[in-house]
C-alpha cells in the first residue's frame, strides 16, 4: 500500500475512533487507551522489540520480569498520555500539577537571556509545555509525524494560546530570534540526530544526540534548566525545574560542546534511570549512531 494512501486510511479510522469516545469520562478514555496500548505493544509486538533491546542494554543486571513489567508499565502511560493530550481539559489537568524547582526557571529568566529548557520524553511532556506557557513565553521544538494528516490534527491540539512551535529542520534562526525575544525555548535531550548529531554517551551508551542546546547556549550566554515531566502515583503531574546550568566555562569547540551537552544530559538520565517506565522506551535512540557527522 503507497504511503498517501495508507496515511489517510489510518487518519479516518483514528477520526471514527477519536468522534466515537469523545463524549465518554476522560478517566474511561485514559483506561480504553492505556489497555489499548498494553495489548498493541505486550500481545501484537508494536515496537516491543526495540523496547526490549533497549531495556536489556541499559539494565543488563535486571531480569526479564522486571524488564517486561517496566515495559508493560510503559504502555500503559504512554496511553494516559495520548488520552490526555487528545481528550483532556488542561485547565482541569493543570489543577492536578505539582512543582518542584519553579524558582530555578525564575531565577533563569531572570538573567534576561532568554532560556534553554532541556527535557525529554517523560510523564505527560506535552502538559509540562502548556503548564509553563500559561505563565511565560514559550515555544517549542517538535518533529513533524510521518502521517502528514496526523501531524496536521495534533498540530491544531498543541497550538494554544500563542504556543510557538518550531519545525526541527527550521529551527536554528528562529530559536535565536526568540531567545532574543526573551522566551523560553524547549529542547527534548533525548531524540536520535543521526547522521545530524554527535555521539555522547546517553544513559551509558554512546548515541547521536543534536548538539543545539550547547551550542546556542554557549553563544548566546542563555541559561540552560533542565526539566522532567513525571505522573505520580495517584495519576498527578509532577514538573521538576534543575537549577540552571550556565555556558561561561565552555568554549566554542567539539570537545566543550560534548561536555555541555552530556553535562545537561545527565541531569535527565537520572531521572529515566529512577523512573524508568515513565520513559519512551519504543524510540530507536542508540540506532546507527555511528553516523554522526559532527566529530
Amino acid at each position: 500500500m503507497k504511503k498517501p494512501l495508507q496515511s489517510k486510511i489510518e487518519y479516518i479510522l483514528f477520526l471514527g475512533m477519536y468522534y466515537s469516545i469523545k463524549w465518554l469520562p476522560l478517566k474511561t478514555i485514559k483506561l480504553l487507551a492505556s489497555q489499548l496500548m498494553i495489548f498493541g505493544g505486550m500481545v501484537l509486538g508494536i515496537r516491543r522489540s526495540t523496547a526490549e533491546k533497549n531495556l536489556k542494554m541499559v539494565f543488563p543486571e535486571k531480569s526479564d520480569k522486571e524488564r517486561n513489567k517496566i515495559m508493560k508499565e510503559m504502555y500503559r502511560q504512554m496511553g494516559k498520555t495520548a488520552a490526555e493530550t487528545y481528550f483532556g481539559d488542561f485547565d482541569k489537568l493543570y489543577d492536578d500539577v505539582e512543582l518542584e524547582g519553579w524558582e530555578n526557571l525564575e531565577e533563569a529568566l531572570a538573567m534576561n537571556k532568554g532560556v534553554i529548557l532541556a527535557s525529554c520524553h517523560t510523564g505527560n511532556w506535552e502538559l509540562a509545555g502548556r503548564f509553563i506557557h500559561e505563565k511565560h513565553k514559550l515555544s517549542v521544538i517538535y518533529k513533524k509525524l510521518r502521517n502528514r494528516y496526523m501531524n496536521d490534527f495534533t498540530y491544531t491540539i498543541r497550538d494554544n494560546k500563542g504556543l510557538i512551535l518550531i519545525d526541527v529542520k527550521k529551527a536554528l534562526r528562529i530559536i535565536l530570534k526568540l531567545l532574543k525575544e526573551k522566551y523560553i525555548v524547549t529542547i527534548m535531550l533525548d531524540q536520535n540526530a543521526r547522521k545530524n548529531g554527535m555521539i555522547t554517551n546517553f544513559l551509558g551508551h554512546p548515541a547521536s544526540t543534536f548538539v543545539g542546546t550547547a551550542k546556542i547556549a554557549i553563544k548566546t550566554k542563555t541559561p540552560i534548566v533542565p526539566a522532567i515531566a513525571l505522573r505520580l502515583p495517584n495519576d498527578k503531574h509532577k514538573f521538576i525545574f534543575e537549577k540552571p546550568i550556565l555556558s561561561d566555562e565552555y568554549e566554542n569547540t567539539p570537545e566543550d560542546i560534548r561536555k555541555l551537552t552530556e553535562k545537561v544530559s545527565q541531569q535527565l538520565e537520572k531521572y529515566i534511570l529512577k523512573y524508568p517506565e515513565q520513559w519512551f522506551w519504543v524510540h530507536r535512540r542508540w540506532r546507527g549512531y555511528k553516523k554522526a557527522r559532527i566529530s
